[in-house]
């Protein structure tokens, strides 16, 4: 099966142990492939099944696949 594209929110109250949530993240499984420690905010894939274990990990507010789009070119006739 595939890995989903995500973006995990870290809750406030963790924010100053933001490098203990991501290891915590990376230990259910989930391959950070970004850091937004400002936003709070970590970006990844993992195997679809683990996504409810990341949402249960302390710290994890919020789990989101995140979804792509792509922009028509500039001389195409949509825009």
């Amino acid at each position: 099966m595939p890995k989903v594209s995500l973006l995990v929110s870290v809750d406030d109250e963790h924010l100053d142990r933001f490098s203990e949530v991501v290891g915590c993240v990376e230990d259910v499984g989930m391959e950070v492939e970004q850091k937004m420690e400002d936003l709070g905010v970590l970006a990844g894939s993992s195997d679809p099944e683990k996504v409810e274990a990341l949402s249960r990990v302390e710290g994890v507010s919020h789990v989101e696949e995140s979804r792509g789009f792509q922009i028509p070119p500039p001389d195409s006739d949509v825009q």
